[in-house]
């Protein structure tokens, strides 16, 4: 999905999927230093490995200008590669190839500089160096613009072969009821999304003011946004419709909607829905080659962690896949989805690659047990990347499994394309202790590929935290094997696991797990890790990083009330860099002096952020104390001027975990920031309510 639900901060999204691409998930200015140019039909190479796994490279674009690169590699290796503007957006384009050898097009809206970005999962996963050449052909630069069909020696206008020509174009309007937030975005059947960021799009459209945005200047009389395409060809195909909410900017009550397509000048039949806070809601209109439309009036909302498929019908379609084979197939409308069988054995690690490489098509992968049973999903590979990948899995038992290949919003989506499949094994050695594990209802399993020593550590819904020294807490969790121990070597593949036993059933709370790189052990190898967490034969959650030592990665989950567990957002420890807290600031509640403010931390809201009216040279001390649950608070002190001028975790390391910024003297006059947070900013998993005090 390409806006990742397109939630107001990436935070608020309890769906954030933990993949091996996490380092895919880049800022432009953070990798400035790693940027080189790229010179037509100059062929350039480079070395990409676990330590960089992700290469960019910079030229200079032309509006209305194709771009063609074509990419090998040595060994041949799964590559993701992808062409964003000076933003970080990605640009409309198409191509494909296997593992080894890549073709790609682009092509370029607005003249600037453009980036390409080669990401090797292939290093990232398995620590392997893949050299890869990069060849940008010489474009052909068009002197004029794109001309609109014109009219021929009869007077009739001529379509483009794949167009329709329109005498008055083509629109979809959406439009609601009650004080909310909505966005539309209309995804065109060559690839391009109209929505709020991308306004225009190469297929001519364009969209209208974003009506309500961040519940600022509310319209509650029929708001409405419109995307239109103006007189002329239009693409024939598919067009996928999404309805977003936002935010409710009064009561959370369901909003009803409606979006009228028009084409040519003529109604076509209304698709009325409704949602509820974050949800999103996707059906389309497929426009023929004969200017009659079809309206699929039957869409719904989005649910991206299941499959609206039997068991029997995946299974029946199934097509065997060898490892390290890749295959091509179709998905549309009326090929919603194409399933493939592979046969694995216990404790073998996979990873799945989609890759679209025609069309609009916005992959979905699945893994199914050899009963049909979901094992895990995934929907975009990362921020902006619309391909699959599921990375690193841990096989459960020796059986026949399945990859479900389909596409956002599956039976109710409108993209369309091809695509290429790929199912390949990470080598392990695991030993016959790995094998001998006891099962636990919820268990926590960290695997790693050198003599290092890296600390698993789980804090339970209680705050009581299990690691090498405490390995048993009072609600059932235990430490069962810690690979490496002060540098003891491990035979084979080194492991860590903690489990809660079968008749100790885990309380419902937020669950936090660190995984410490606490010593080299003399082996300066690069570490890569694999984290698995199940809860009662389910898996919660799945990741892998290359921490460098002494650096410290975190995730969390919340188990609920059902049984069920939710997922939170998970990466190296970075502080403040990971709180998007400038997007809050306008809605922050002042502090003043001797007067108490109290909030609360929750999965869902993992900050909140105050403002301070400072003097230069007065002194303050803002004190910031838990006052329920297993809140672990940090605070974070911003000048005027925009720089951390003071921090604290730990108010008396070792003892008390509250936090204390004591006697600061302010450096400047003006407006200073506070951020209230917990251990590990974004990535934390202590939840409760706390009190922020300040004196002078």
């Amino acid at each position: 999905m390409t806006h990742l639900f397109r939630l107001l901060t990436a935070r608020r999204s309890g769906l954030i999927t933990l993949i091996v691409g996490a380092l895919l998930v880049f800022s432009l200015p953070a990798l400035a230093q790693n940027i080189e140019p790229l010179t037509p039909d100059t062929p350039l190479t480079f070395t990409l490995s676990a330590e960089a796994p992700t290469q960019i490279l910079s030229f200079e674009g032309v509006a209305g200008t194709s771009y063609d690169f074509t990419l090998t590699s040595n060994p041949a290796a799964n590559l993701t590669i992808s062409v964003v503007d000076e933003l970080g957006a990605t640009v409309n384009g198409g191509g494909g190839g296997s593992a080894g050898s890549y073709d790609l097009q682009a092509v370029i809206s607005a003249d600037g500089e453009y980036y390409l970005v080669i990401s090797s999962l292939t290093s990232l996963v398995g620590g392997v160096d893949v050299d890869v050449t990069v060849t940008l052909a010489a474009p052909e630069i068009e002197t004029t613009p794109a001309a609109t069909p014109q009219p021929d020696a009869t007077g009739d206008v001529v379509a483009e072969p794949g167009q329709l020509v329109t005498t008055a174009g083509m629109s979809f309007a959406l439009s609601w009821s009650g004080a909310a937030d909505l966005d539309l975005e209309v995804r065109d059947p060559i690839g391009g999304s109209l929505y709020w960021e991308t306004p225009t799009v190469n297929s001519g459209g364009t969209l209208s003011p974003n009506i309500n945005q961040g519940c600022v200047n509310i319209q509650t009389d029929n708001p409405t946004e419109t995307a239109s395409w103006s007189p002329g060809g239009v693409p024939t195909g598919s067009y996928e419709i999404l309805v977003y909410y936002q935010q409710a900017c009064g009561d959370n009550a369901p909003i009803t909607f409606t979006v009228q397509p028009t084409l040519d000048g003529e109604a076509l039949p209304p698709i009325n829905g409704s949602l509820t806070p974050e949800q999103v809601y996707t059906s389309r209109v497929v426009i023929n080659a004969d200017g009659t439309a079809d309206v699929f009036q039957q869409g719904g909302v989005v649910v991206v962690d299941s499959l609206p498929y039997s068991a029997a019908d995946l299974v029946a379609v199934a097509q065997p896949i060898a490892l390290e084979e890749t295959l091509g197939g179709f998905i549309g409308n009326n090929q919603q989805f194409q399933t493939y069988s592979f046969e694995g054995l216990a404790n073998q690690i996979v990873s799945i690659n989609v890759f679209a490489s025609t069309g609009s098509l916005d992959t979905y992968t699945a893994l199914l047990d050899s009963q049909g049973n979901l094992i895990t999903f995934n929907d975009d590979l990362g921020v902006g990347i619309t391909d699959s990948s599921i990375s690193a899995v841990l096989l459960p038992s020796t059986g026949t499994y399945y990859v479900v290949v389909s596409r956002y919003a599956k039976d109710i989506g409108g993209t369309e394309g091809e695509y290429t499949v790929t199912v390949t094994e990470q080598t392990t050695n695991l030993s016959d202790a790995f094998l001998a594990l006891p099962d636990g209802n919820l268990e926590v399993l960290l695997l790693w590929n050198t003599n290092a020593d890296l600390q698993l550590l789980v804090r339970d819904a209680s705050g009581d935290s299990v690691y090498d020294d405490i390995p048993r807490v009072a609600s059932g969790g235990q430490l069962a094997a810690q690979g490496n121990v002060n540098c003891t070597v491990s035979n084979g593949t080194p492991f860590s696991y903690i489990y809660w036993p079968p008749e100790r059933q885990p309380r419902p709370g937020s669950y936090e797990v660190e995984v410490w790189f606490q010593s080299e052990c003399n082996d300066t190898s690069p570490v890569t890790f694999n984290l698995y967490v199940t809860l009662n034969g389910r898996e919660v959650l799945r990741a892998s990083a290359s921490p460098i030592f002494q650096e410290r990665y975190l995730t969390s989950f919340t188990i609920n009330a059902d049984g069920t567990a939710t997922p939170s957002d998970g990466g190296i420890i970075r502080g403040i860099d990971t709180l998007d807290y400038l997007s809050e600031l306008e809605g922050a509640q002042p502090v003043n002096a001797g007067e108490p403010r109290a909030g609360s931390i929750t999965p869902t809201n993992k900050f909140d952020v105050y403002t301070y009216e400072g003097i230069a040279n007065e002194t303050a001390t803002i004190a910031l104390n838990a006052t329920s649950g297993t809140l672990d608070t940090v605070l974070y002190l911003v000048s005027p001027s925009g720089a951390l001028v003071a921090q604290n975790d730990d108010a008396v390391p070792g003892e008390n975990t509250n936090s204390l910024i004591s006697d600061f003297i302010l450096p400047e006059d003006g407006q200073y920031i506070i951020i209230v947070t917990h251990y590990g900013a974004l990535y934390g998993g202590t939840t409760g309510t706390y009190t922020l005090t300040l004196t002078n």
